[in-house]
């Protein structure tokens, strides 16, 4: 009997604040500065990074990304980004404009073999996919802060979903990276 072929799974992969927020009111990242330490820890990214071949974000977040003045972080995939501004442009490499019809081409790719596709954020682009159903996984890293107002991880409007633990890490500096995944709707019968 042969294998069967790995498929590919949607993953929620962020940082968040111990409060549920992934950003600051105004969308900055900047509080996650405090948790660049000298020895450079990656918190498991680099692994999870390597899984990935698509990545999938909100105008938003496309923009914070855009504003690092840094190279583009995701050079090595596809980058799609969500919006209904149909006159946004795009300036990085790989990358296109996309609309909701992308959810469609998601559940194609999940029947495909391959590597995984990244949900990079922001929190009304995760809450589509969960309204969908089309997230698998989420990896988070909990940042010890509250910020006390922000962006939310998860914007409210979506199903009840079970999910299951399937790893804990605990990084220096007090970080926790979290890996959970969907449970199966015969799972979650009791």
């Amino acid at each position: 009997m042969q294998p069967q072929p790995i498929l590919r799974e949607v993953i929620a992969y962020l940082a968040c604040s111990l409060d549920g927020y992934i950003a600051g009111p105004n969308g900055e990242l900047d509080w996650l500065n405090a948790f660049d330490p000298p020895q450079r820890t990656d918190y498991g990214y680099g692994t999870f990074y390597r899984s990935v071949d698509t990545v999938i974000m909100g105008r938003k977040t496309y923009e914070e990304v855009m504003g690092f003045g840094v190279d583009w972080p995701y050079p090595d995939c596809k980058t799609y980004v969500m919006s209904r501004q149909t006159e946004l442009s795009v300036a990085s490499p790989d990358t296109q404009l996309a609309g909701p019809e992308l959810m469609d081409q998601v559940r194609l790719w999940q029947q495909e073999k391959g590597k995984n596709i990244w949900l990079c954020g922001g929190g009304e682009v995760i809450k589509s996919f969960l309204n969908a159903g089309l997230v698998d996984q989420l990896w988070l890293s909990l940042m010890p802060v509250t910020l006390g107002d922000g962006l939310r991880l998860f914007p409210g409007g979506f199903p009840q979903t079970h999910w299951e633990l399937i790893e804990l890490n605990q990084y220096k500096g007090g970080v926790v990276g979290v890996r959970y995944v969907k449970q199966s709707k015969e799972k979650e019968k009791p």
